[in-house]
């Protein structure tokens, strides 16, 4: 099943943040092999109490076999420091909280199977995750997941278990949200 940026918005606006677990009871499925397909933080400000924005902060996406392509934050240069090694610290956190009126940690996957993929299309599904299930799954890892009736849930990492990225075509360029959102009040950087 294929998911849209706007039904993962969708999905979790109005929804807490949904933890990753290893070994979670209430996972309908049982787990299956996966690999990280999308990786990405998304943002949240109001302007005036009147208009609101959702937009990408980062984004990258991978096929599993031989791209990682997306974008970091030009402000935030720490959360990307290889396409291996993606993580947010508790202080850019922190920063992001202030910043911002919502900050999502996005995690999406795809069967070992899946070919063919475009860019954000994760098979399995994607899921909003704690800042903690965010940095503990990387484009280096092979991951068990089982599919939930809110999408899927890690069922189990193992980490390096792609070995490396060495060989691939990695294409991470930067983007400023108040360069790609002239008009729209971005707050300022904390």
């Amino acid at each position: 099943m294929t998911h849209s940026r706007r039904d993962v918005l969708a999905a979790t606006a109005g929804l807490a943040t949904l933890g990753v677990a290893s070994g979670c009871q209430g996972a309908l499925g049982r787990s299956e092999p996966a690999f990280l397909s999308y990786k990405g933080i998304d943002v949240r400000w109001v302007v005036d109490r009147t208009q609101g924005y959702v937009a990408e902060l980062c984004w990258l996406w991978s096929n599993g076999r031989s791209r990682v392509v997306g974008w970091e934050p030009a402000t935030y240069p720490d959360v990307v420091r290889s396409a291996a090694d993606v993580s947010v610290s508790e202080d850019t956190a922190r920063r992001l909280r202030e910043r911002f009126e919502g900050v999502t940690f996005v995690l999406g996957f795809s069967g070992v199977d899946a070919t063919d993929l475009s860019p954000l299309e994760s098979t399995l599904g994607q899921v909003a995750t704690s800042r903690e299930g965010f940095n503990r799954v990387q484009f280096t890892d092979r991951v068990r997941v089982a599919r939930t009736d809110d999408g899927v849930r890690v069922r189990g990492v193992d980490p390096g278990g792609h070995a490396t990225l060495d060989g691939w075509d990695v294409e991470i360029g930067t983007k400023e949200l108040a360069e790609q959102f002239p008009d729209s009040g971005v707050p300022e950087p904390v």
